[in-house]
């Protein structure tokens, strides 16, 4: 066998098996090759996903922030606008919630210290000037009075000044109540709260109460509304005030509606349709509510008519036209001259919009201007 052909030793079965075995050798090389390959494929197309991912959340992460940067710097800048009309008004409760508020942040707004002067001189301006006790008109001297300086001195132990007598200023206090002189009464129980806040507590608490209660009542009726205001805020710290609710919200309505009647005539007919017609005042402060609720639609009007609105400004015109004060600043002559060119310039208006619909032009003369919906009422106009 040892002379056999070497191509014949070849095909032998122990050549065959050897060439078998080196064939799967190698196949299972190349299979790990495109495994491999396949891995690395994987890999990279996951980095790039990740890293497109991570730049989508990072531009969202970034948009939003800017949105909600936009929108506490709008926030801010509108409660920064309301505390000097607040302030003014002498809704200084108000005031001072909107700028404990703005402080609380943890980026304080930029335009809060710039009202920190004002609301300081607010605040101090609310403030009574005390009353000097010591001068005040001594009480009659009685024979028992040395022992009440002594119990006084005993219950004080040296914190009181022996000048203050609080049995006699609450008597003050009480009589001047009684004689309807209500800022006498409230700065002399303001100053016996500031001397003894427990003295006779809850009895001083309710004459301040009342005190406060009918000195704002009485700068209601004299038309003194922003100093009612203000005594209403703090009679409302000391307890229930039902009696002023209703004429602090007036008043607030009204105050609001003369300030806006120039600068903003339609919130100014909103409020003094709130006045005129679901709360039904007529007269205030000496005026007519019909006639400043007339002035403001007029006001309104020619706002609308200024920037090209003459349907809604003949609408306003017409409703102004409706009330007929007893006495008011408008001319009516005028309200009509203008009411008439709003009518006219509405016409024209619809009759362009209807040509360019393609509607033919020889409509009835008075189809001319008619619209398909009703015709709005004026702005606040509830009856």
């Amino acid at each position: 066998m040892a002379d056999q052909p070497a191509g014949r030793r070849v095909n032998s079965p122990d050549a065959q098996i050897v060439n078998y075995a080196e064939k799967r050798r190698r196949r299972g090389l190349v299979c790990l090759l495109w495994a491999f390959g396949a891995f690395a494929f994987l890999l990279v197309a996951g980095i790039f996903m990740i890293g497109a991912v991570y730049a989508g959340w990072t531009s969202g992460l970034t948009t939003a922030r800017a949105g909600a940067t936009a929108t506490a710097e709008t926030y801010a800048q509108e409660q920064c606008d309301r505390i000097p009309d607040d302030l003014g008004s002498g809704r200084l409760s108000l005031a001072r919630s909107r700028f404990a508020d703005l402080a609380s942040w943890q980026q304080t707004p930029a335009c809060l210290p710039l009202l920190a002067p004002t609301a300081t001189a607010a605040y101090l301006a609310s403030i009574p000037s005390p009353t000097p006790f010591p001068t005040a008109t001594p009480a009659p001297i009685q024979p028992t009075i040395a022992p009440s300086i002594a119990v006084a001195t005993e219950r004080t132990s040296g914190e009181l000044p022996l000048d203050y007598d609080l049995d006699a200023l609450l008597a003050e206090a009480t009589s001047a109540l009684s004689l309807h002189d209500y800022p006498a009464a409230i700065d002399t129980l303001d100053a016996i709260i500031s001397v003894d806040g427990d003295f006779q507590r809850e009895l001083v608490r309710r004459l301040f109460l009342d005190a406060l209660t009918a000195q704002a009542l009485a700068l209601y009726r004299s038309g003194r509304l922003s100093e009612a205001i203000v005594m209403t805020d703090r009679a409302e710290e000391h307890g229930s005030i039902e009696d002023l609710y209703h004429e602090r919200y007036i008043a607030l309505l009204y105050l609001d509606g003369q300030r806006y009647k120039a600068t903003n005539p339609a919130e100014a007919v909103r409020k003094f349709s709130s006045m005129y017609y679901e709360f039904g005042v007529r007269d205030y402060v000496n005026g007519s509510i019909a006639g400043d609720l007339q002035e403001a639609l007029r006001n309104y009007a020619m706002a609308l008519a200024l920037q090209g609105d003459h349907c809604p400004a003949q609408t306003q015109f017409e409703a102004a036209l409706e009330l007929t004060p007893a006495y008011g600043r408008v001319n009516r002559a005028d309200l009509v001259a203008r009411r008439d060119q709003s009518a006219v310039a509405c016409q024209q208006q619809q009759a362009a919009v209807a040509a360019t619909a393609g509607v033919e032009s020889e409509a009835s003369p008075q189809e001319i201007g008619v619209r398909a919906e009703a015709t709005p009422a004026p702005v606040g106009q509830t009856g």
